[in-house]
């Protein structure tokens, strides 16, 4: 899929599911259960077992409705992997140049973690057209607004400690979209076989979002 309409279906829909542990055989419950719900976005992260074959499976069985990614790519060999198992993007918790080159070079799509200003300049010298505000939680939505008056023009996606009591507040600090894991792609209700409660998170998380960005 070409990079723009990944963007664009980000933003548009405003939310990356992040599924992070999970077993393979809840793999394809899970994300019709998010889909339902409106999610057109997941990743799984590299550091589940098996990612691997779960993101060829996503690609393979969702790839024609939902956008897939990998999620905690460190280095370029992973990266590689991720886009050979048919990822379209990847996110990464840390800014490092030779993952984003790796990417951009098969034309995907990078979102890499950013904390800082400094970083955040850099990232964008890369080429880069989403950041990952990460730990967004603990940096808060303040600081996220504080950061765009100098750096309107990026483009933020908060992860880390994002849930539905505020992110109304990210994203009238200016977000375009966000990553949510535990909150959303919920442990113990997989656990549990409740499918369609995933569902219910993923139309608030998505409603929320909506609501506030166009307050």
């Amino acid at each position: 899929m070409e990079k723009w309409k990944v963007i664009r279906t980000i933003e548009e829909t405003g939310i990356i599911a992040i599924v992070r542990g999970t077993k393979p055989q809840e793999m394809m419950r899970i994300a019709s259960a998010l889909y339902n719900g409106g999610v057109k976005v997941i990743e799984v992260t590299c550091n589940t077992p098996g990612y691997l074959g779960m993101i060829e499976q996503l690609a393979g069985e969702m790839g024609e409705k939902m956008i897939i990614g990998a999620g905690t790519v460190l280095n370029a060999a992973t990266a590689q992997s991720v886009i050979d198992a048919g990822a379209t993007f990847a996110l990464a918790p840390d800014l490092n140049p030779e993952v984003i080159k790796a990417l951009h070079e098969k034309n995907r799509l990078i979102i890499p973690g950013v904390a800082t200003p400094t970083e955040m300049v850099q990232a964008q010298r890369l080429g880069v057209e989403l950041m990952k505000l990460f730990p967004a939680g603990a940096l808060g939505a303040r600081f996220l607004k504080e950061v765009r008056g100098p750096l309107a023009d990026i483009r933020f996606i908060p992860v880390g400690g994002i849930n539905l009591g505020n992110i109304g507040e990210f994203a009238e600090a200016g977000a375009v979209a966000f990553g949510i894991g535990g909150e959303l792609v919920n442990k113990s209700l997989i656990d549990s076989g409740n499918y369609s409660e995933l569902t219910n998170r993923a139309e608030s998380f998505i409603e929320t979002v909506r609501r506030h960005k166009h307050s």
